[in-house]
């Protein structure tokens, strides 16, 4: 746990604006690379989303002008990560 939530905080940093300390030790982060294997449909993008939504509001998070950044960045990662169009019959 303890070598994820560094990395967690290295890649947030850089992905708020920050140094790159992520990309500086572990290279690119290759995200949309990284989740190629998972079945990313809108509608799955869009329940990721209400799960920040809701975890910005349970820390007070939404409340700032920062959260506010933060979220609008995730709402652009969320659509570049669509990989899969919906099934139709779902």
């Amino acid at each position: 746990v303890g070598e994820i939530m560094m990395k967690q905080r290295l890649f947030l940093t850089q992905f708020t604006g920050g140094p790159p300390l992520y990309s500086n030790r572990f290279g690119h982060p290759r995200m949309r690379a990284r989740h190629l294997p998972h079945e990313i449909t809108p509608s799955r993008a869009e329940s990721w989303l209400r799960c920040m939504k809701e975890a910005f509001a349970e820390t007070g998070l939404d409340q700032s002008l920062a959260g506010e950044a933060f979220y609008e960045r995730l709402t652009q990662v969320a659509a570049i990560m669509i990989n899969t169009e919906e099934d139709e019959e779902a």
